[in-house]
């Protein structure tokens, strides 16, 4: 299969310049949940036009539907899924869990791609991918080359690359910072760009940084590289972005594909960060990704936009004439028993064969002579995007004989293109789909358990373990003192860490010493690693990381072996009642926060990681201190406050237990932490509640 090019298309002039620019695929998002809410976006009654001009021109439509979403917001968002389906869409991109499986029952037919916000990594992510009915993988942007093939090779579904955009700094769905601090959560598609302002990495001189801010990137060299190794897409970040930059990002896509030239500087003048980077592919995560918004780079994009308004919306080698552009392909053959042209667009093909050619008695039938003829398509709806001609020397058609085969060919073409596709579904053929309105009764107890960051933490408050009914410590603390820590096995949970990348078969092979150690509860913080250990026959609860947003969810993470769950940081209060009785779910009710998950580590230096302690701290514009926490192979932004509810218990009590989250403080304060919240007051006086309170838009 041929190395699909995806452009994205926030609004009607995006979505045509993607298509009149060499996209095999477009997608874009609905008016409501979709991750670029910021984006024109299309409504719902739009699309069977959208996907009608799409298909025949050739063009595949993805629906983005990339959001988590709350248990009152299934039914709407279903309804969306319902009228696209409708209209023809070719695959829907989702993030939601609870919402992809809905989707797949009452739609299976439908392609579903697992949207890169669900921070698929691993092979072991993809393989669940496809157990859940989803046909292919969008993967993290953070993988090298290297990880990108490794999982190619063995992968049972499609995957999906980005090639060119933004980056985010943190792993896409793990970043709750534009959340904590002004209530826009980049899960619901609110992102505010927080990474892009000021920030500086304590200790570290100079003014006016941005050291949570990655350059853009490009990756469009490595397109025939990627194709040999398996990947079915490549995608370009953008659905905010200009027409413009998605005609000249998608062209060049169309050149690097078929290894011809394209000009580089023209897209980093249309938009960078003080230039491109390609440090995850490459591995180089230095100091050297990061970039921002210069006065130079809003200068150049400023020349760039105007030069390429004048452009139409693409380069002269693929305007169309007199208005045509449905991509059109030719292949021209001459011998000495007939002329045969085969012309196709999208999946329509025709072939056309002359009467017997003569011999040559002059000048034979040169092949530019047959591309100028051919080329001539105005007043049909095609554009030629590529000619392909083979002539011998010995024979000779008349130049009125092949313009009249390409009449003849590009007539029983346009009749093919302009028959209409059948929908493939009909939301009248369907039952109403309602989700239920859930709420749980309050539990006759409530449990309160503590993550421990280090066995020193956990040292200091052995003389409180009994108030406590779970004891969380991650994967690496437990293998290193799994001797020390038998006697406590009963209330013990390994705590299995967000993203593995290349560490994940060690990773997995330590979890199972340690289960047949009798260490028998483990903690998923990533879909990959539900099947794994439940294949090994571990107890799997799930982890705040894994974004269980509405009751949906749940179930469908209990459909999967997973007993208990701590449901997502961004639900208000009120929603944490919204979930069936029979889940056994949690929440957080102290400690920093992790805001970011980062494979690009700002603390790096010109000397990578030598002599740093795994320890430091960035300051915003405001001069908050935000710790960063160094993991190995990628750190943790921390909130600069830490949630406390200890004198607010009670707004968790539709909860069945709370997890005190520890991560930085020392053991002393551990135990202080500890003794507060169980007598109902809180440790400290600097705080916040977090998003139970306030939640997020």
């Amino acid at each position: 299969m041929a190395l699909e090019i995806l452009a994205p298309a926030g609004g009607p002039q995006q979505l045509r310049a993607a298509v009149r620019s060499g996209a095999d695929a477009v997608y874009l998002g609905a008016t409501s949940f979709s991750a670029r809410s910021g984006a024109q976006n299309f409504a719902p009654d739009a699309l069977p036009e959208v996907v009608r001009y799409c298909h025949q021109n050739g063009v595949r439509v993805h629906l983005a539907l990339n959001t988590l979403l709350r248990q009152d917001e299934l039914t709407a968002a279903m309804a969306v899924v319902d009228t696209a389906v409708a209209a023809g869409i070719d695959a829907l991109i989702a993030q939601d869990l609870g919402l992809a499986q809905a989707v797949h029952q009452r739609h299976p037919q439908l392609p579903l791609h697992g949207s890169t916000q669900m921070s698929i990594h691993s092979l072991q992510g993809v393989r669940m991918l496809q157990s859940l009915g989803f046909t292919r993988a969008i993967l993290a942007r953070e993988l090298t080359l290297a990880e990108i093939g490794d999982i190619c090779r063995q992968s049972p579904t499609e995957i999906e690359v980005f090639v060119h955009g933004a980056l985010c700094m943190s792993v896409s769905g793990q970043c709750l910072l534009s959340a904590v601090i002004g209530g826009r959560s980049g899960n619901r598609g609110r992102c505010a760009g927080t990474c892009r302002l000021p920030w500086q990495v304590c200790g570290r001189g100079g003014h006016d940084r941005h050291d949570l801010s990655l350059k853009d990137l490009c990756a469009l060299d490595y397109l025939p590289q990627l194709a040999e190794m398996g990947v079915a897409s490549v995608k370009i970040e953008g659905r905010l972005k200009r027409p413009e930059y998605v005609a000249s990002t998608t062209y060049a896509a169309h050149c690097a594909r078929a290894g011809k030239p394209y000009d580089r500087q023209r897209l980093q003048d249309l938009f960078s960060r003080s230039g491109f980077t390609d440090g995850f592919l490459t591995g180089h995560t230095g100091q050297e990704m990061f970039g921002w918004r210069r006065e130079d780079d809003a200068r150049n994009t400023a020349q760039a936009l105007q030069q390429a308004m004048q452009e139409v919306v693409r380069p002269d080698d693929m305007r169309p004439a007199a208005g045509g552009d449905k991509p059109l392909y030719m292949q021209f053959l001459l011998d000495g028993e007939a002329a045969v042209l085969t012309a196709r667009s999208g999946d329509k093909e025709v072939c056309c064969r002359s009467e017997r050619p003569q011999l040559a008695t002059g000048r034979p039938t040169a092949a530019e002579a047959v591309k100028k003829a051919l080329g001539k398509t105005g007043g049909t709806p095609f554009v030629l995007r590529d000619c392909q001609v083979e002539v011998d020397e010995l024979h000779f058609l008349p130049v009125s004989a092949i313009n009249g085969l390409r009449r003849q060919a590009l007539k029983q073409l346009g009749a093919l293109c302009s028959e209409e596709a059948p929908a493939t579904a009909s939301a009248a053929d369907l039952p109403p789909f309602a989700a239920p309105a859930i709420h749980r009764p309050v539990p006759a107890e409530h449990g309160l358990r503590a993550r421990f960051e280090t066995v020193a933490q956990l040292g200091g408050c052995r003389e409180v373990l009994g108030a406590l009914e779970r004891i969380y410590l991650p994967l690496g603390q437990l293998w290193a003192h799994s001797d020390d820590l038998a006697p406590l096995k009963d209330k013990l949970v390994c705590e299995m860490p967000r993203m593995l990348f290349h560490g994940e078969a060690q990773a997995l092979e330590r979890a199972r010493a340690l289960w047949e150690r009798g260490f028998t509860r483990f903690e998923a913080n990533n879909l990959a690693h539900i099947g794994p250990l439940r294949e090994m026959g571990a107890t799997v609860l799930g982890g705040a990381p894994l974004n269980t947003f509405s009751a949906q969810t749940a179930l469908c993470y209990r459909q999967l072996g997973v007993g208990e769950i701590t449901l997502s940081p961004e639900l208000r209060q009120q929603q944490l009642g919204d979930f069936p009785r029979e889940i056994v779910c949690g929440a957080i009710g102290y400690g920093y926060l992790p805001v970011m998950v980062l494979r690009a580590c700002p603390l790096r230096g010109k000397k990578g990681c030598a002599g740093c302690d795994r320890r430091g701290a960035l300051t915003d514009r405001t001069g908050k201190r935000f710790a960063v926490l160094c993991q190995g192979g990628y750190s943790y932004l921390l909130n600069a406050l830490p949630i406390d509810m200890g004198d607010r218990r009670q707004a968790l009590r539709a909860c069945d237990y709370t997890v005190l989250y520890f991560t930085v403080e020392d053991p002393a304060a551990c135990r202080r932490v500890i003794d507060c919240y169980s007598a109902g007051q809180r440790s400290g006086e600097a705080f916040t509640r977090g998003l139970y309170l306030r939640g997020v838009l």
